[in-house]
């Protein structure tokens, strides 16, 4: 008898299409762009909507990113439908944003059977600046796996 315990992790396809039918991910546009072996990326090119009142891309999107791509990192490395949560997590953001697109990019540090803790940079790249990679963010997080019990 199959169990959740035996299944593969889901492939990089199935957790790409599951992300487009997220409604936060279509608001934002955000885009996997890899999850596979334990590594996650996330992308978002900035946009207006994007940006709060001083002109700058929001906090909240750049901890939306990476939190994401540590996510889809964690959901790589485990059997498909392991449901995970962040638990906690704490961001440095380094520099601004203003334009261009967003990366991040996550890694699994540590995994246990209940817990794990990933952590994530955020890149902006600005063709303004001759296509630039500047890290923008460094972010460590702490996620639930939330395994099945075996009957």
């Amino acid at each position: 008898m199959s169990d959740v315990f035996e299944s593969e992790p889901p492939t990089l396809a199935e957790i790409q299409e599951m992300a487009q039918n997220a409604g936060y991910f279509q608001l934002l546009n955000l885009q996997i762009e890899n999850a596979q072996n334990g590594v996650g990326e996330a992308r978002i090119q900035v946009d207006a909507r994007l940006l709060h009142p001083q002109r700058l891309v929001h906090g909240g999107v750049i901890f939306t990113l990476a939190d994401t791509a540590m996510a889809m990192a964690l959901m790589s490395a485990l059997p498909a439908n392991t449901p995970v949560s962040t638990i906690e997590a704490k961001i440095n953001y380094l520099r601004p944003a203003r334009t261009g697109e967003l990366v991040a990019e996550a890694t699994i540090i540590h995994q246990g059977n209940t817990t794990a803790v990933l952590e994530a940079t955020v890149y902006n790249i600005d063709s303004s600046n001759g296509t630039e990679r500047l890290p923008i963010a460094k972010m460590l997080g702490t996620f639930n796996i939330q395994r099945a019990k075996r009957v």
